[in-house]
């Protein structure tokens, strides 16, 4: 009897180890958490940020319609795609493929994988010190939407991604589209990690959408600076508003407010 008690005791305080040892993560984790917010109007939404990392000393993209090419360094072909073929034609294709060769990295910011790469903006490379599609630069060169191609031009984005190991949870977004449209999110949420359901979810599944009034601010999520939406860890998080078919301009916005832990 003695020795069936001890083990239940033994059981028992294992059991109560392990509790303790998941509370003090979660507690690490709630107390290194990383606040932050970010503001955009349509007419600047970037949309996907591109690196050189080779040898080279200077490297540029630039787009002209369909044509996307990169010079390393300035006048010297490099990369050269066809945005119109079905291999690039979406911003995920793009950035994908561009990712894959060891001289560049892409990520994708305001951009979802099933955008159209029309959406890209027309940039004009220059090597005259004004910085136009220079993409040897730490910060990366960011390309904004084009807010002339259908499409694009009716959308105002914010994209998050959070630092390696961490994870987005969404705390509010106040909005104001021009005309009548929506708000619109979208991410892998946490609850999905490790999913076995064969269903695949990144940054074109939606997750919430809201309707909005014709430049009308309002407030989505929980307006008590608690969580909203939590995404899993590393993955891309997409705020979309407008979302219908009347172009945004400088008097709409997103502003969305987040913790990344």
């Amino acid at each position: 009897m003695k020795k069936i008690i001890l083990t239940s005791f033994a059981i028992a305080m294992s059991a109560m180890c392990a509790s303790a040892a998941s509370l003090e993560n979660l507690m690490v984790k709630d107390y290194s958490k990383k606040p932050t917010s970010a503001y955009q109007i349509a007419v600047s939404a970037p949309l996907m940020t591109l690196w050189y990392v080779g040898s080279s000393t200077g490297a540029v993209v630039d787009i002209k319609g369909d044509t996307f090419k990169t010079e390393v360094p300035f006048g010297t072909a490099d990369l050269s795609l066809n945005l119109a073929a079905a291999a690039y034609d979406t911003l995920g294709e793009l950035c994908d493929y561009i990712d894959a060769d060891s001289d560049y990295e892409c990520q994708l910011t305001g951009g979802k994988r099933d955008d159209d790469s029309s959406f890209l903006i027309d940039v004009n490379s220059a090597a005259d010190g004004s910085g136009e599609g220079e993409i040897k630069v730490n910060a990366g060169y960011s390309i904004i939407q084009d807010t002339t191609t259908a499409g694009a031009t009716y959308i105002n984005r914010v994209g998050i991604t959070p630092e390696s190991g961490r994870r987005v949870v969404l705390k509010f977004c106040e909005v104001q589209t021009d005309a009548i449209g929506t708000l619109k999110v979208y991410g892998k949420l946490s609850k999905f990690t490790g999913s076995s359901d064969g269903v695949t979810r990144n940054d074109t599944t939606q997750v919430f959408s809201a309707a909005t009034a014709d430049d009308t601010a309002e407030t989505d999520g929980n307006l008590y600076n608690g969580y909203w939406l939590e995404f899993g860890q590393d993955e891309h998080v997409v705020i979309s508003a407008g979302n219908a078919s009347t172009a945004q301009t400088t008097t709409s916005f997103i502003s969305c407010y987040w913790d990344e832990k």
